[in-house]
């Protein structure tokens, strides 16, 4: 896999301005979850990315296409793992997730998260 060179990022995750990400109209079970995100590198090949994500308020289904790693940094979410596995994410929380799972997360607080995505396929954000 063919990187950028090293990059050196001082991002206060808290602050930073994010864009617009809309979760699928399909996968929102509840309430009216508004998501943004940020891509803070990603390598040439874009199957790894790095960045920011955030959502207000809601529930919705997902299913990772990749492995994840995220740390909380505001918020706090419950995710529902089709296995029956309960993950309760607050600030401060690490998580990984594996390609294959799916789930359905409820956004309690605003919630906001740095990620780790690693894929065989190129990732679309």
């Amino acid at each position: 896999m063919k990187t950028t060179p090293p990059v050196a990022c001082d991002v206060n995750v808290r602050e930073a301005r994010l864009d617009s990400w809309p979760l699928p109209a399909e996968a929102i079970t509840r309430g009216r979850p508004d998501a943004s995100g940020l891509v803070l590198a990603k390598s040439d090949d874009a199957r790894v990315v790095r960045g920011i994500w955030a959502s207000t308020p809601g529930q919705f289904r997902w299913s990772w296409t990749y492995d994840e790693t995220i740390v909380v940094v505001s918020g706090r979410a419950t995710v529902e793992l089709s296995d029956g596995r309960t993950v309760e994410l607050m600030p401060g929380s690490l998580a990984f997730f594996e390609r294959g799972l799916d789930s359905t997360w409820t956004i309690h607080e605003p919630f906001r998260k740095g990620f780790h995505a690693l894929s065989p396929e190129p990732l679309p954000f």
